[in-house]
């Protein structure tokens, strides 16, 4: 793993995670062309699933307000996330991240050109009497997506940051959020961030 993207948090309490791929493409032509294709799939929140076929989760993409959307992120918007088996009552029967940053930047003197992205876990946006964090995680945590081109090869790299499960709810949530923080922190998120950070790229 390289030097950490200026986007990705300090890492302070709970689990960190890294996980990435890699590609190389044949001319520096193709790599400019890959490149733009992942930075369309890294925004098209929507067809996540779809590019990371071991992928249990369904992304839906969401305003600010909590309603669906067909089109790339932008900054501020909600992704609204259905992980198998019971949601948090918080979220309405789902968990909740906001986009906090998107990020394009180009670096010619080195040939090389990112497009980053970052979640946090928020408050249900369609329940405004409620302020509570809607997610497994704390909102301490985020997840941070670097797409990287440099010359002809290409990274898609997950940082996952100060995962802490989020104890700030009602029994019923605790306990839930427990549950599925535990099957992250054993790894069983890790092969569905690879699988996406492949199906990014490939």
């Amino acid at each position: 793993m390289k030097e950490n993207h200026y986007l990705v948090p300090t890492q302070h309490e709970g689990l960190e995670k890294n996980i990435e791929h890699h590609v190389t493409a044949r001319s520096q032509e193709d790599a400019e062309d890959w490149f733009v294709d992942a930075k369309e799939r890294l925004l098209d929140v929507n067809n996540w699933k779809r590019y990371a076929t071991t992928v249990s989760a369904e992304f839906r993409l969401t305003d600010a307000h909590g309603k669906a959307v067909s089109r790339h992120a932008h900054k501020g918007d909600h992704i609204r996330i259905d992980i198998p088996g019971p949601g948090p009552e918080a979220g309405g029967g789902f968990d909740w991240v906001q986009i906090e940053a998107i990020e394009y930047d180009d670096y010619p003197d080195i040939d090389m050109e990112t497009l980053a992205l970052r979640v946090r876990p928020s408050e249900n946006p369609m329940d405004k009497k409620h302020e509570e964090t809607a997610h497994f995680f704390s909102s301490d945590a985020t997840s941070t997506i670097v797409i990287e081109r440099r010359a002809t090869q290409l990274s898609a790299r997950y940082y996952g940051r100060n995962e802490v499960a989020n104890m700030d709810a009602g029994i019923i949530d605790k306990v839930r959020n427990l549950a599925v923080a535990a099957g992250a922190w054993l790894g069983m998120s890790d092969a569905q961030w690879g699988s996406l950070m492949k199906g990014l790229l490939e």
